[in-house]
């Protein structure tokens, strides 16, 4: 008999902590966008960073492809 209790003490305390204690709801709704504008330097910069990271795998596929 005390195994059973104790099972359901254990169900019990998983179900309260599933349901974080009939605690109230809070609102979860964004009130400011979530996306910030972008400096265009800093665009400017990455396209840059990633045009050249683009030519060296060319390069590195040119390399290989001619061997």
């Amino acid at each position: 008999m005390k195994k059973v209790f104790f099972a359901l003490a254990v169900v019990a305390m998983f179900s309260f902590v599933a349901c974080n204690g009939n605690a109230a709801a809070e609102d979860t709704t964004a009130t400011e966008p979530a996306i910030e504008e972008v400096a265009p330097e800093a665009v400017e910069e990455a396209t840059e960073a990633v045009e050249g990271m683009a030519e060296e795998a060319a390069a590195e596929t040119e390399a290989v492809v001619a061997e």
